[in-house]
């Protein structure tokens, strides 16, 4: 009985979007995720979030003032990440941001800038640019779908 109710309570949970975003504090979000399954670095945290098929790693690395610069969903194993998820992470990460005049879908091929930095659309990719608003969103979709948003501070931590 315990198993088919632990059961029962992972299908509720997997059901429940990520509904998270860049700009956000890590206690918000461990009091939302729980614990983190791993922290790599005391700047990075790691939950698994169960999906229809199967687990996704959701990466978050947070600034020295505990606040999420840049956020990942991918696969986690042999896990498939839908389309649908990934949807929903892009969603999540513009959400009040979606009627913003700055934002921009970048085509395959086109150069964008983010952060001051110069960047290509890649194939296979879908990328989402608000450098006003402080969000670059991209989504690649093969060989294996993940999708990542990062703010500005990120994008220059990187570059160092």
């Amino acid at each position: 009985m315990r198993r088919l109710v632990a059961f029962l309570l992972l299908a509720l949970l997997a059901a429940v979007p990520l509904a998270a975003r860049v700009g956000e504090r890590a206690a918000d979000l461990r009091k939302r995720f729980g614990k983190p399954e791993a922290t790599p670095n005391r700047n990075t945290n790691v939950w698994l979030i169960e999906a229809p098929a199967g687990a996704l790693l959701y990466t978050v690395t947070f600034n020295s003032a505990d606040v999420s610069i840049a956020e990942g969903l991918k696969p986690y194993r042999r896990a498939v990440m839908s389309e649908r998820s990934a949807r929903d992470f892009v969603a999540d990460q513009l959400a009040g941001r979606e009627n913003s005049p700055t934002l921009r879908t970048v085509k395959t091929g086109e150069p964008y800038t983010f952060g001051g930095e110069a960047f290509v659309c890649n194939e296979d990719e879908l990328v989402y640019v608000d450098d006003a608003n402080d969000v670059l969103i991209i989504w690649t979709q093969r060989p294996v779908a993940t999708v990542m948003a990062v703010t500005k501070e990120m994008v220059q931590r990187a570059g160092r």
